[in-house]
């Protein structure tokens, strides 16, 4: 079967292995897409690894997809066997092995296509949770990357009133067509502003994973504002922007200690409930979620997508991220002709 790897800083390889086989308690999925993740994909593509430093070995351009389950291993349901999937942690490979319960039945009513970046949605949820979402609150964006848009469209899907924010047109552009309801360059002051309304954002999603989306979240908090960072900071600030992040945060009076901001990490929810927890909130529970409101045309998961191309495209349409294509959001990849 097809593999993709990372060879090198921006380099790929296609390698031809055998096809894996499901050992007890697995399952195994034939792939029909794969879904990239701008933001580690093109780090680990530039980079020829995920890490911060480059060891001349191959790394899987891991990420998440949606296949149909063709063989399974002992101890499996088989009514398992030939449903459609929604998978991740999965590299740019034709089949995969994976535990059983670690795929994702896909409900009538989605697609393969679409399903296959269900994932980062689903950790859109883990975010709202960390990030203390109450019930039409008001939540700002900041970056609309595929991470971002994913946000955004989640948390619209939960009531929240949403300000999408981003610097680039081609990326507000993509935006607008997921149909969010508020959508701003951060300069303009007068569209931020009747995108927060009168008592600010509770909570901000920063996703870009840029120190100027973390000077921006600054900027517009208020009292009590909850930050939630699902971008990844892999290199310090600039010295210029570090003394104006240590001012605009912790110069006197203090934004941080005296508006009482809370700056919160987000990773996902865990794979399974352990004590203490402080919410009934698991990885599994959160791609349910997301996958039946997706099915019931509540979370236009499709749209997320701006190009959908064969698999062999990969390596091209990594060039064109690491190239700064803006127009590019979320790229999917078929690995056979689509039938769903």
């Amino acid at each position: 079967m097809r593999h993709w790897y990372v060879t090198g800083p921006r380099s790929l390889s296609c390698v031809d292995e055998p096809q894996p086989q499901p050992a007890a308690g697995e399952v195994l999925v034939h792939t029909a897409y794969t879904a990239l993740s701008p933001g580690s994909n093109v780090h680990g593509y530039l980079n020829g690894r995920f890490g911060t430093a480059y060891a001349p070995r191959r790394t899987e351009v891991l990420y998440m997809g949606s296949g149909t389950i063709g063989a399974i291993g002992a101890g499996v349901d088989p009514a398992l066997l030939g449903q459609p999937v929604s998978i991740q942690g999965i590299g740019h490979q034709a089949a995969a092995v994976l535990p059983a319960g670690q795929v994702h039945v896909i409900p009538a009513g989605l697609s393969l296509r679409d399903a296959s970046l269900a994932y980062l949605s689903a950790w859109s949820l883990s975010a709202l949770h960390l990030g203390g979402y109450a019930a039409a609150e008001t939540v700002a964006v900041i970056g609309l990357g595929l991470v971002g848009a994913s946000a955004a469209l989640m948390a619209e899907c939960v009531g929240a009133r949403v300000l999408a924010l981003d610097v680039a047109p081609e990326r507000l552009a993509a935006a607008r067509d997921l149909g969010l309801a508020a959508l701003a360059h951060p300069d303009d002051a007068a569209s931020v502003a009747a995108g927060l309304g009168s008592d600010g954002p509770d909570l901000i999603i920063e996703s870009s994973g840029s120190w100027a989306g973390v000077q921006l979240a600054l900027r517009l908090a208020r009292n009590y504002t909850r930050i939630a960072a699902m971008g990844m900071y892999r290199e310090p600030p600039p010295a210029e922007l570090a003394v104006q992040l240590f001012n605009d945060a912790f110069t006197y009076p203090s934004k941080f200690h005296y508006q009482r901001l809370q700056l919160i990490g987000c990773g996902s929810d865990p794979d399974a409930l352990a004590e203490p927890m402080p919410r009934m909130a698991t990885r599994r529970r959160n791609y349910q979620y997301t996958l039946a409101q997706a099915a019931r045309g509540r979370l236009p998961l499709g749209r997320l997508i701006t190009t959908c191309t064969p698999a062999d495209t990969i390596g091209e349409t990594l060039e064109r991220f690491a190239a700064g294509e803006r127009r590019l959001v979320g790229a999917v990849f078929a690995w056979e002709e689509p039938t769903t």
